[in-house]
């Protein structure tokens, strides 16, 4: 399917459970994701400035750190093609808490998720809006926690 940008509630990229481990000390010390490595496709083209933006921790059930989304924020709408591949911008804050990947597979709200459908697919994936709506939610309603940000701020 050739998504549109009304198909779009938000965008999330993945990490594996090693790189994100090695990150997540840095995380808890303040620091900030501004960008990350994606495919080039058409989907680049749908990238606009304070698009809502998640990052998921994959890896098998039991994996440390434990799959699910640590980190919530937004795209920034810059796309740097320097590199071997190209870098969308981002700014995503760490959450208190994951939201479980196996919390997104029982809701039938997100069970659908490409992200959970398509284990191999590559950055980034969409959202839909209904399920963006439905991680607002769960984020929301104390599920996980807030971002750890200033003001503690539940907005993306």
């Amino acid at each position: 399917m050739r998504l549109t940008s009304s198909d779009i509630g938000a965008w999330l990229v993945t990490c594996n459970p090693r790189e994100f481990a090695e990150m997540l000390p840095r995380l808890r010390a303040g620091e900030r994701v501004d960008g990350w490595c994606v495919r080039p496709t058409y989907r680049l083209d749908l990238i606009a400035p304070d698009q809502p933006a998640l990052l998921l921790v994959s890896g098998p059930r039991g994996a440390t750190p434990e799959p699910g989304i640590w980190m919530r924020g937004r795209m920034t709408g810059e796309l740097d093609h320097g590199g071997h591949r190209p870098r969308a911008g981002l700014a995503l804050a760490l959450l208190d808490a994951p939201l479980p990947r196996e919390v997104l597979r029982a809701d039938p709200r997100t069970a659908r998720m490409e992200v959970l459908r398509s284990a191999q697919t590559s950055n980034p994936s969409v959202v839909l809006p209904a399920e963006w709506a439905a991680i607002e939610g769960l984020l929301a309603g104390g599920v996980v926690g807030a971002p750890a940000g200033p003001g503690g701020s539940r907005r993306a």
